[in-house]
């Protein structure tokens, strides 16, 4: 076909390969981990996102090297704060896919409410609408400047902070990152905003 066309979605190295070889001009990754997306639930089917970027990634660079052709892939579900949208990009993303982030924006035809992508089958539904709330307009989410302190709102800020704190200068070095993988990064050391949100009542 004459126009671009977007395939998904996946979430291993030999399927993304089979994608681009068929001729997709981008592909999306994931499987499950939307916030409106019941398909790990119900089917027991996924990978970590991490992980399935790492995957898909892999498979576009083995690509570009036997074909000369670069297929972007877009990290799709699971991103509700900017450092999720990090991570992505970190992981090889050249693009992400955002739900339950624009659905809390004031501008949002759902008037706070998410329905995700997954076809409903009246058998085995593997999508649910669920209520993400208005949290800002679409600018405070994307641009800034951030209100709250929980990551939700400027996106892009925490995107292009980050890529600055590693050194990268563009999305292409940003691949490069060094990932640790941890259990506590969230938390370590914030026992007193803990206490704070405990005592709070938040």
């Amino acid at each position: 076909m004459k126009i671009p066309i977007v395939v998904g979605n996946c979430v291993g190295y030999q399927v993304a390969r089979d994608l681009m070889g068929a001729g997709a001009d981008g592909v999306l990754v994931g499987v499950g981990p939307g916030a409106a997306c019941t398909t790990r639930g119900v089917l027991g089917i996924g990978v970590p996102q991490v992980s399935a970027t790492i995957e898909a990634a892999a498979a576009r660079d083995d690509y570009y090297k036997e074909t000369d052709k670069y297929i972007p892939i877009i990290t799709d579900g699971g991103m509700i704060t900017g450092g999720d949208v990090v991570k992505a990009f970190a992981s090889g993303a050249d693009a992400v896919m955002l739900g339950a982030a624009f659905a809390r924006s004031k501008e949002s035809p759902g008037k706070g409410c998410h329905w995700g992508m997954a076809t409903c089958h009246e058998a085995l539904p593997r999508g649910t609408r669920i209520f993400t709330g208005i949290h800002g307009n679409l600018r405070n989410i994307l641009l800034g400047p951030a209100v709250v302190d929980d990551g939700t709102q400027n996106l892009l800020g925490s995107l292009k902070s980050a890529m600055g704190l590693c050194g990268a200068k563009n999305i292409k070095d940003f691949h490069k990152a060094d990932l640790v993988a941890s259990t506590s990064f969230k938390t370590e050391g914030k026992l007193y905003q803990a206490i704070q949100r405990v005592g709070m009542g938040r």
